[in-house]
């Protein structure tokens, strides 16, 4: 493709429209092969493209995936006319869980280019996205598996991990306990881990 012209048009012909998805996983190579069937001629020759990705979500660096690369070919697609837009949009979790992940990542997570990319804020899109938790419980907890010493202000060194599974097993139970005293019945109760 990269060598022969005539090739890179007979297969641009072929393909109306291109859609890659995962694009946060692609190596360099596979940018080159989707840039000269998309991006590489006048507009009229080449086909419609649509990609996916989320940099967030790149992990496969060691299969060569890279974001620079990723970040390059955006730049691309923008110099020959494409838009870039960021889906913000998230149907998935309510108001307090995507504030609680801006609060805590969104202020640490800066933005590294080819490493790191910026951090962009997501906006609830379910119909009851604003309801949170009733009674005594935040929307959001975050636990720590070792215990506090207060006398010291700091935590005590952290146990081994099966003393960390029981001190986690502990707090569970009691929270959800707590919950069935107050009327919320087990089968309503849900652990993400």
């Amino acid at each position: 493709l990269a060598d022969r012209l005539s090739t890179r048009r007979r297969i641009q012909q072929r393909i109306r429209q291109l859609l890659v998805d995962e694009f946060q996983d692609i190596d360099p190579v596979q940018c080159d092969l989707v840039r000269l069937l998309a991006l590489d001629g006048d507009e009229g020759t080449r086909p419609g493209l649509f990609v996916v990705g989320d940099p967030k979500q790149s992990i496969y660096g060691w299969r060569s995936a890279d974001l620079v690369a990723y970040s390059d070919f955006l730049e691309s697609v923008e110099e020959v006319g494409g838009e870039v837009l960021a889906l913000t949009v998230n149907r998935r979790s309510k108001r307090p869980i995507l504030d609680e992940v801006e609060r805590t990542i969104g202020t640490i997570m800066e933005e590294d280019r080819g490493y790191q990319p910026r951090f962009e804020a997501l906006v609830p899109g379910r119909d009851d996205a604003e309801a949170g938790p009733s009674g005594p419980w935040s929307a959001v907890e975050h636990w720590i598996s070792w215990r506090w010493n207060h006398a010291r202000d700091a935590p005590d060194p952290r146990p081994p991990a099966n003393a960390s599974a029981q001190i986690e097993a502990r707090a569970i139970a009691a929270d959800i306990a707590r919950l069935e005293r107050s009327g919320v019945p087990p089968s309503r109760v849900a652990l993400l881990l």
